[in-house]
């Protein structure tokens, strides 16, 4: 099932470019079990072959729609709590464990929100967890879009450059393999011909 959608995400809505990114980021966000940095770093190797279509075809779209895609799980957490997480959480893979062990990380200082900023930077954080307790602790939704969006802007970018320098990797070394297959053909193109050469000789002296 996530591997049907991941395979229709790139080969339906990847194409569509940097709208393309920005409807799978939303996507991803909303279902939880597709890995989170799958969609960017596909994304990077696709889009990204220089610094401004790192940021207009990847990061950017890649961070709005990510955030966007977060509300979904955001107001659930916001107006249904711990109750809603407890019985539907686990259908979009959301646990009430996951919020508290936000909350046993936060200070109750405006650190938080540095630290709320932070964990979106970094893909191993659950990102559904860090919007359930946003949505819990009635975070205002406009301050939540800024935190997010810059927070998943920048994992964006890390996560993109990633895939951009593994299309460079891979273009570099398809470059080389088919340098390498195009001498093998010649020389297998000059080794018949030497050959047939030789047969005709060969025959025309017996």
């Amino acid at each position: 099932m996530i591997e049907t959608l991941v395979l229709f995400l790139q080969v339906h809505i990847l194409p569509w470019g940097a709208m393309g990114v920005f409807v799978a980021s939303v996507v991803e966000e909303v279902v939880a079990p597709i890995p989170s940095a799958l969609i960017v770093m596909m994304s990077g190797f696709f889009f990204a072959h220089s610094i401004p279509s790192l940021l207009f075809k990847v990061a950017i779209p890649a961070a709005l729609g990510t955030t966007i895609g977060s509300y979904f799980v955001y107001y659930i957490a916001k107006y249904g709590g711990q109750f809603v997480i407890e019985r539907w959480g686990k259908y979009i893979g959301l646990y009430w464990s996951d919020v508290l062990k936000m909350q046993d990380k936060l200070t109750g200082t405006r650190k938080d929100e540095l630290l709320i900023a932070v964990s979106r930077m970094v893909p191993v954080i659950p990102s559904v967890a860090v919007s359930a307790f946003c949505g819990v602790m009635g975070m205002k939704p406009i301050k939540y879009f800024i935190i997010t969006v810059s927070g998943v802007f920048v994992r964006s970018l890390i996560l993109g450059s990633i895939g951009w320098k593994v299309g460079s990797v891979y273009t570099k070394y398809a470059d080389v393999f088919s340098k390498f297959e195009k001498s093998v053909f010649i020389g297998l193109f000059v080794a018949i011909g030497v050959f047939l050469i030789y047969r005709f000789f060969v025959k025309k002296q017996s």
